[in-house]
Formats: C-alpha cells, sequence, structure tokens
C-alpha cells in the first residue's frame, strides 16, 4: 500500500509540494481550513481542518494512519513537530518549532551565542519597551511571515506608525525594532539529517524599493566570492546548531556587510517564493521537495549537486506590470521556464500576497540572466543589485 503523506495547508505555495508527493507515487492527506483551498484540487483526500489546530490535526493523522507529516509554511511548523513525536515521524522538535517562529526568541539565543544579529528591542502591547532611537530601523511582527507587518522607519514619527502596522500582524501582540543592517542580502537553503547539515544553495535577494520589504527577485547563485560562501555557510550552521534543528530543512535569510554576516530570521522549512520547488532544482539539481518528502518519512536524502546553471524569478508587481506582459508575449520560446499574471491591480506591493505573478527563467550564464532581468524591469543597463557596493 502507497504509503501517505499529511500536508498541512493547501494554499497556492503547497501546491508543488502536494504534485510531487502524488508524482512520488505516495497518498497526500491534505488539511487547510478553507473549503476552497487551490491545493485541495491536486489531492482526493481533503480535510477541513486548521492547520493550527493541534487536536484537529492530529485526529487526522491518526485516521488516515499516516506515514509522514510536513508543511512548507511558517506558523504550522510547531503542529507538525507536535504531531511527529507523538506519532514517532521524523520532524523537526518543538523547540526548533518554537524558536523558528518566534523571532524574538530568535534574537536572543542568536545574542546568547555570539551570533551575529541586529541590535534589536522589543515593544508590547502597551507599547511598555522600544528605547530604540537610531535610524533608520526596522519594525516587524515577532511571529509573522512573507514580510506582513514589516516596514521601515527613518524618524521618530515613522517609528509610532510602523509599531502600529506591526501589531496588526502580530499574534502574541509583541513586534521588534532593531538595527537597519546596510548591505547585500541572501537566503540560505540547507538541509539537516542524523545531525548533519549541507548548505544546497544561497539565493541572492533584490527587495523592491518601496519600504514594505518585500522580494522583487531571486538569483541562483549568488554573486558571491568562495570567501564570502564559506563565510555565510560557517555562521548558518552555528545558528542551526544553536537552534537544534535536525530531520528538516531550513531557509535563512542573511545579510552581509563589512566582512560580517548578519542572521536577519531564520526557519525550519524550505524556502518559499519558488526559490526551492524551482530556483534550486534548476540551478543545483536538487530535488528539494523530494527531500521534505524524504526525510518525514525516515528514507535518505539526495543533496549532491548534479548541475551548475543559472535561474532567477522575477515578480511582477504594478510597476513592471505592462513591461513584463510584454516580456511574456515576446519570449515565450526563450529562456522563460514557467509564469503567472494575475489581474492589475493598482496598489501598493505590502506584502508577497500582493503581488501580480512571477517569471521563472533558467539560462547558462549569469549575465544572461543579469540580461534577461534588466528586460522585465525596463532598464537600460545589466541588472545590478542597488546595495551591491553598500558594504
Amino acid at each position: 500500500m502507497s504509503k501517505k503523506i499529511l500536508v498541512l495547508g493547501a494554499g497556492i505555495m503547497q501546491i508543488p509540494i502536494i504534485k510531487k508527493i502524488r508524482a512520488m507515487g505516495y497518498i497526500p492527506v491534505v488539511v487547510d481550513y478553507a473549503q476552497d483551498a487551490p491545493g485541495f484540487k491536486y489531492s482526493s483526500n481533503n480535510h477541513v481542518v486548521s492547520t493550527m489546530d493541534y487536536e484537529g490535526v492530529l485526529g487526522v493523522a491518526k485516521r488516515e494512519k499516516v506515514n509522514g507529516v510536513l508543511t512548507t509554511s511558517d506558523a504550522p511548523v510547531r503542529v507538525v513537530s507536535k504531531v511527529a513525536k507523538v506519532l514517532g515521524l521524523d520532524a523537526m522538535s518543538e523547540g526548533t518549532a518554537d524558536i523558528c517562529t518566534n523571532k524574538l526568541k530568535q534574537r536572543l539565543l542568536f545574542k546568547e551565542n555570539s551570533i551575529g544579529c541586529p541590535v534589536f528591542d522589543v515593544v508590547d502591547s502597551e507599547f511598555r519597551g522600544s528605547c530604540f532611537l537610531s535610524f533608520p530601523c526596522i519594525v516587524k511582527p515577532v511571529d509573522s511571515s512573507a514580510s506582513r507587518g514589516v516596514t521601515i522607519a527613518r524618524n521618530p514619527d515613522e517609528l509610532r506608525k510602523s509599531i502600529h502596522y506591526a501589531f496588526e500582524y502580530s499574534r502574541s501582540d509583541k513586534v521588534l525594532v532593531e538595527q537597519f543592517v546596510e548591505g547585500r542580502e541572501f537566503s540560505v537553503e540547507t538541509f539537516s539529517q542524523d545531525n548533519k547539515t549541507t548548505v544546497i544553495a544561497i539565493t541572492e535577494k533584490h527587495l523592491l524599493d518601496n519600504g514594505y520589504f518585500v522580494e522583487n527577485t531571486h538569483i541562483e547563485p549568488a554573486d558571491l566570492t568562495k570567501q564570502e560562501v564559506e563565510l555565510i555557510s560557517k555562521e548558518v550552521k552555528k545558528a542551526i546548531s544553536a537552534v537544534g534543528l535536525d530531520n528538516s530543512p531550513s531557509h535563512t535569510e542573511v545579510k552581509l556587510c563589512g566582512g560580517k554576516v548578519y542572521i536577519i530570521e531564520m526557519a525550519c522549512r524550505l524556502g518559499g517564493d519558488y526559490i526551492t520547488s524551482d530556483l534550486v532544482p534548476l540551478s543545483t539539481g536538487v530535488d528539494m521537495l523530494e527531500n521534505l518528502i524524504k526525510v518525514s518519512i525516515g528514507e535518505k536524502i539526495d543533496v549532491i549537486q548534479k548541475k551548475h546553471r543559472y535561474a532567477a524569478v522575477q515578480f511582477i508587481n504594478n510597476y513592471n506590470y505592462e513591461i513584463c506582459k510584454r516580456y511574456i508575449e515576446e519570449n515565450k520560446a526563450g529562456n522563460i521556464v514557467r509564469y503567472e499574471i494575475k489581474p492589475f491591480v493598482d496598489k501598493p506591493i505590502k506584502n508577497s500576497l500582493d503581488r501580480l505573478g512571477y517569471i521563472i527563467i533558467e539560462g547558462e550564464s549569469r549575465e544572461r540572466i543579469n540580461i534577461e532581468l534588466s528586460k522585465m524591469n525596463g532598464y537600460g543597463q545589466p541588472y545590478i543589485s542597488s546595495c551591491r557596493n553598500v558594504c
């Protein structure tokens, strides 16, 4: 009988993992609170249960006699860890899941272990705390994801407004106010199994310049020297060890400045934004989705790089919408791997859910990728990070 894999979440970002489970010959058992969740279309074994409802999810897991449990979202990892523990399945520990879903606990742990991270303060719902007077600074909820509630404040008035905005997305009524770290930004994709961690890929990130810290582009591999790769990898592995992560992927956002690595945040899940579903396999040949499924059922993962190519995802927003539409029409037979474009909405892109689509491309060189990204953004010169020479 085919093995059953319990997937927590049936949103758009969970569709690739549900498809992969089926492609591997296993049966996806999918839970989501929304009856019309898009991922339900790709599974015949669906349950309308909130991914945050531990008892409800555990009940489904026991009735279905699942062989593995996983998620590709942030918030449900706590439930994944608890269900896996009860059923004796492989997953991250409850302690790891707790730390990886709370930015304040991460900051405190990293500070205690001398791991590079921004200087920070915390504000509660009574507005107690935060004597943070260094500007610009970053304001974010301690327990949100997808850039929701994250803004930059450049003066005391903006700080007050940013704190109020962040509270709208904070489940625990706590908000971080932290140092704005200059420098280039990257994300690091790793896999840990049996206490061995492998850095699979480092992704270069470019943000929209609108004050909301929403990614505009991801590129793999990142434009880094060998020494910079080693520096980033060493600090991320140190953070993973401190968190106690095992039998799980991790997605860690970092900044590099002045020869120092700053851990912005770490998640015990696969990277979203099509990084691990598309960019990693396109650029390295490592199948991150397959590895997530394998680790959930206790099988050995494959982290050996099989190819050396370049890949990128360009997100569509209200600034480049018409340019990207034209690019798609003119390049359908070119470097495009796949794309999605939504109806135009003229509103600020405040978080990743506000974006209007994406275009994924691959190529044999970074130069080719840069040229294609330049076309999508309407630039007359090669695509270069705006923060490339800050540090």
